[in-house]
């Protein structure tokens, strides 16, 4: 029963995804957009191609290279993330004396936002570089 029970859960998600995709292809006149510009249409299609062929060569990597690589994305990002944070955190610190009248709040939960990106970011780092390859 379980697993019948997951079976449909994921055929109804599925189902609500494509019926998604499908409004908004229509919502959106994407029809007239592609026609009036094709070339876009094969940025978008050499995007997906591009990210496909990443995704294949980097699991036809071994483990110990998967984890390396794995090690230096996930570290520049978290460092890349951690420094917009730090400049977020130096701006807002200066901002209430400068434009009073600019909702705080906002950029408060933005900032913090993005600082909780990025301690989520080092914690992933962290578990990959405790994890042992056999």
């Amino acid at each position: 029963m379980n697993k019948l029970g997951f079976i449909i859960a994921v055929t109804l998600f599925a189902i609500f995804a494509v019926a998604d995709i499908v409004h908004d292809f229509f919502a959106n006149d994407s029809i007239h957009y592609f026609s009036e510009q094709p070339h876009q249409l094969l940025v978008v299609g050499a995007i997906a191609l591009g990210g496909g062929l990443v995704v294949y060569l980097f699991y036809q990597l071994s483990l110990h290279w998967q984890r390396r690589v794995k090690l230096v994305t996930l570290g520049f990002t978290a460092a890349f993330v951690t420094l917009a944070g730090c400049c977020f955190s130096f701006f807002l610190a200066g901002l209430p004396h400068q434009f009073i009248w600019i909702p705080n709040l906002l950029l408060l939960t933005a900032t913090l936002g993005i600082i909780a990106f990025a301690g989520l970011l080092w914690f992933e780092f962290y578990q990959v570089f405790q994890k042992r390859v056999l």
